[in-house]
C-alpha cells in the first residue's frame, strides 16, 4: 500500500457467511482526499475488492463519495501510538534510520 501516503493501516473482513463486509482504515489528513486517493492510486485493487458489494458504483464515479459516507460508521474509539507522525514522517524515519545504519556499517568495515 505504499501507494497512499495518507493511510496508516487498512483491513477488510467478509463476515455474516460472506454477505457483509467491514472496511477499516486510519488515515491522515481529510476525508476527501484519503478517498480521492483511493480513486486515483489504487482504484483497481477497491473495484475489486467492492466489485460484490451492492449498489457499489465504483471508485471513479461522482457518486462513489456519497456511497461511501452513506455507509461508514464512525469508530466508538481509536488509539494511535504515534498519533502526530503522518505516514510520510514515519516513512522520512526509516529512511534515515536506514541511512545511519547503512552509514556505521560502512565504517565498520
Amino acid at each position: 500500500m505504499a501507494k497512499i501516503a495518507t493511510v496508516h493501516d487498512m483491513r477488510f473482513v467478509i463476515f455474516d457467511n460472506d454477505t457483509r463486509l467491514l472496511f477499516a482504515t486510519a488515515y491522515d489528513g481529510d476525508w476527501d482526499s484519503y478517498i480521492d486517493d483511493f480513486g486515483t492510486e489504487i482504484p483497481e485493487l477497491l473495484n475489486n475488492m467492492f466489485n460484490e458489494v451492492k449498489d457499489f458504483p465504483g471508485i471513479e464515479s461522482s457518486e462513489a463519495k456519497d456511497f461511501i459516507a452513506n455507509h461508514q460508521i464512525t469508530a466508538s474509539g481509536w488509539y494511535s501510538a504515534y498519533p502526530d507522525a503522518t505516514v510520510r514522517d514515519i516513512w522520512r524515519g526509516q529512511r534515515i534510520t536506514k541511512a545511519w545504519n547503512d552509514l556505521l556499517d560502512a565504517s565498520q568495515s
